[in-house]
């Protein structure tokens, strides 16, 4: 009986609707995931190309080859992005909590001057 799995289309390597340099850190880490176990697909399909002895499975894993590549380029892309948002991150919140803060720290200041004493008639 024929299969009919074309999960090895090039339709399943159709990246997220989402640009990279849009993604928050969930969507970079549902992405990674996506191209691990596609990634991880595709190398089996490669295996039982290889194994089958069929015809033309030399120039079948040649174009898996590029898929592949193509796939590690963008994972590496994403990973870029995630380092990128790290250091943003890693850039805001030190400012955000006080620690490289360049704001009036009283603890710094030198003490108050004693002020004039109140000589106003009014009491």
């Amino acid at each position: 009986m024929p299969s009919f799995d074309n999960s090895s289309s090039e339709t399943y390597d159709i990246p997220s609707p989402t640009p990279i340099s849009s993604m928050n850190y969930d969507d970079c880490a549902a992405e990674k995931l996506r191209i691990e176990r596609r990634i991880a697909y595709l190398r089996q399909e490669q295996a039982a190309n290889a194994q089958s002895g069929m015809e033309g499975s030399d120039a079948a894993n040649g174009g898996l080859d590029r898929r592949i590549a193509s796939l590690y380029n963008r994972s590496d892309a994403v990973d870029n992005h995630t380092r990128a948002m790290d250091a943003e991150y890693h850039a805001v919140v030190p400012q955000n909590t006080g620690y490289a803060s360049v704001g009036r720290q009283r603890s710094s200041q030198s003490p108050p001057a004693p002020r004039a004493p109140n000589t106003s008639p009014q009491r």
